[in-house]
């Protein structure tokens, strides 16, 4: 960690006029510069080699390599800092072979930097599971290691607690959250985000795409097989929204208390036009044809 705020330290100070900055050690002693920046800057990149039906967002290291080589010559380019300063490593995590064992490739890289001194940051990650597996485990060495990433939006990674050295660069769910609470949802008359705009709806319904829960999941023999499904991009941004309703709203957070109007079903298998119809019938009428949160994955 110390090693993270030495150059951090060095960069700020390179932001400066550009002249030298001198100090006194004890405010009577002779001045003279700042030692050298710690180089090279250690960063570990992971992400897939390939995209996949896994890849919500189709981040691949043949797509980042390009943008991380541009962004790191115009620095030097720019004099901010001098050739070498950065070491990169491009991690595969194998997301594309197996979203189960994505998580277990990516700790697997970030370790094996570790153990050779190698590790300052972390950058990228295609999967939610990948990257907060890797952002809980890096917290505890040494000091911390700082992890960068694009995704990681469920608002379960909110936690500063868990991951207290995670920076996501495009927010989270929970924005998403917050957006639809004031278009749709029923605010209570006492509730200090009471808003005019608001359509007031109470009786709302998620449909959603989610192999885990579907109800038109194929159950397998083998129950560990059926277990093994991960949640989808749709089930964490809905996810968020309960929770953020559940929060700002009494009357929400009685309503869904025991159980959340759901309706979760699997979109990769063949579904009959009839059958999806009497899906969207049923779900009218839980939702007093009101209002439907639906969501799909579109690949």
């Amino acid at each position: 960690m110390l090693r993270w705020l030495t150059l951090l330290s060095c960069i700020l100070l390179l932001h400066t006029n550009g002249d030298p900055v001198e100090y006194d050690e004890d405010l009577t002693g002779p001045q003279r510069k700042p030692p050298p920046p710690p180089f090279p800057f250690n960063v570990i990149v992971i992400l897939p080699k390939k995209e996949s039906i896994y890849d919500n967002f189709g981040m691949t290291l043949q797509k980042a390599m390009p943008v991380i080589d541009i962004a790191v010559k115009d620095i030097v380019k720019a004099e901010k800092l001098p050739p070498g300063w950065i070491n990169l490593t491009y991690w595969d995590s194998k997301l594309y072979e197996d979203i189960l064992l994505a998580e277990r490739h990516a700790t697997v890289g970030v370790i094996q930097a570790y153990c050779e001194h190698r590790l300052d940051a972390i950058l990228g990650f295609a999967d939610n599971y990948g990257l907060a597996t890797v952002t809980k485990v890096t917290a505890g060495l040494n000091g911390g290691i700082p992890i960068l990433t694009t995704s990681g939006m469920p608002s379960l990674l909110n936690s500063k607690k868990e991951y207290p050295f995670l920076t996501r660069m495009q927010g989270s769910y929970r924005l998403l959250a917050d957006s639809m609470y004031q278009l749709i949802a029923y605010h209570d008359e006492d509730s200090v985000s009471q808003s005019n705009s608001s359509l007031n709806y109470l009786n709302l319904i998620f449909f959603y795409h989610d192999k885990r829960r579907a109800v038109n999941r194929v159950v397998a023999q083998d129950e560990s097989q059926e277990t093994g499904a991960t949640s989808s991009h749709c089930y964490f941004s809905l996810y968020a929204i309960k929770r953020y309703f559940t929060e700002k709203s009494k009357t929400f957070k009685r309503e869904w208390a025991l159980n959340t109007p759901q309706f979760p079903f699997d979109e990769d298998l063949v579904i009959e036009r009839e059958t999806f119809k009497q899906w969207l019938r049923e779900i009218s009428l839980q939702s007093n044809g009101e209002f439907l949160f639906e969501c799909v994955d579109w690949r």
